[in-house]
């Protein structure tokens, strides 16, 4: 009954539900009960669109995938997904995320200053878009899915030559040096050292044992690394040196570990004065292209060692001509050759005289 009449305290009552919640109140007369009825039902509706609007504004999504991210990816990887999502919603003005469109998408996208960057960001709001279908159903498609990437030159990675490394760790200091003969050892991501515990290193099976988050899923993963005797000598060293138990690299300023070294590799290549910054991971570049081109050592075995599940990945690093490929550019040898061409006679000077000709005989 929606509206009835209440003999104990003889007013009018009446109530109505609305998305599974009852509401009710009272008026004196019953037409009054109708309306106020009516007047209540308008209330109710408008404060749960306003709810709903608040509840998917682009803010209070990003806020839920960012939270979501922190826990599943590292800091560096989390602070870009922030960075780039906040620029998008200042761009917009955070709209209604169910608003948003592949159009307002490319316009964000086209204040990048390259198609690098275009691409970068297209990728990250691929990343939440997707979160928002897949997980949160609060869309049915993404509209980023109907935008293409951007031409970009690609270009090989510039890495150090085995002098200019060799440079950079004379450079360093005895605080510096053992970073970056475990990286040099274990081919490792700088994460994954930065994660390292003690009870990661084993010196009597002589193990070390890397996690790592870039598969899919986000589960740390772990995989072993031989202890060569560098390695080795340094672990030992550093493990008899220990102030605490638990972390490898400790921050003596933070007392906790270090989450990111971003100035090191800069300040290192400005005092070998080698003319060029190198990053960490060109470093697992440089040391994964040294063990194929100069150890030849397989790209299976290197791949594992990296930690990679695809051997194309373990390309990207190594850059390996197909063998099938040598092959036949070698079927082009001496094909088209001809015999190298005679030199040419050098030219010398000659001394110009002046001849009187005879005159011819005459008669």
């Amino acid at each position: 009954m929606a509206i009835w009449w209440d003999e104990k305290k003889k007013i009018w009552r009446y109530e109505f539900q609305f998305k599974g919640e009852r509401h009710t109140g009272s008026a004196k007369t019953k037409g009054r009960a109708r309306e106020e009825r009516e007047d209540h039902k308008k209330r109710v509706q408008e404060e749960a669109g306003k709810r709903t609007q608040t509840d998917t504004a682009f803010s209070t999504i990003a806020n839920l995938y960012l939270d979501w991210s922190e826990k599943r990816h590292v800091k560096q990887t989390y602070e870009y997904k922030k960075m780039v999502l906040k620029l998008f919603q200042k761009f917009h003005k955070n709209p209604d995320i169910r608003a948003i469109t592949p159009q307002m998408i490319h316009e964000y996208l086209n204040t990048r200053p390259s198609n690098h960057n275009y691409n970068v960001h297209r990728k990250e709001l691929s990343a939440f878009f997707t979160f928002v279908v897949e997980q949160l159903k609060v869309m049915n498609h993404s509209p980023v899915w109907d935008l293409e990437k951007m031409p970009e030159e690609v270009k090989r990675k510039d890495i150090p030559s085995q002098e200019e490394f060799l440079k950079i760790l004379q450079a360093s200091n005895k605080d510096e040096r053992p970073l970056l003969i475990v990286l040099v050892h274990t081919l490792a991501r700088i994460d994954e050292i930065l994660r390292l515990t003690w009870k990661d290193v084993n010196f009597e099976n002589r193990i070390v044992t890397l996690w790592t988050r870039k598969r899919k899923g986000g589960n740390l993963e772990p995989r072993d690394i031989y202890m060569n005797d560098d390695l080795y000598g340094t672990l030992y060293s550093m493990w008899k040196r220990r102030v605490q138990n638990n972390l490898v690299f400790w921050n003596k300023k933070t007392e906790t570990r270090f989450t990111r070294r971003p100035k090191l590799m800069k300040s290192l290549c400005k005092r070998a004065k080698i003319g060029q910054d190198y990053g960490f991971h060109e470093i697992r570049h440089f040391i994964a292209t040294y063990l194929h081109d100069i150890e030849k050592q397989p790209t299976g075995v290197i791949g594992n060692i990296l930690g990679h599940k695809s051997k194309r990945t373990t390309e990207v690093y190594l850059h390996p001509v197909d063998e099938a490929a040598r092959m036949a550019m070698k079927k082009l040898e001496g094909a088209f050759s001809l015999p190298d061409l005679p030199e040419e006679p050098k030219k010398t000077k000659t001394t110009h005289q002046t001849h009187t000709l005879a005159k011819p005989n005459t008669l």
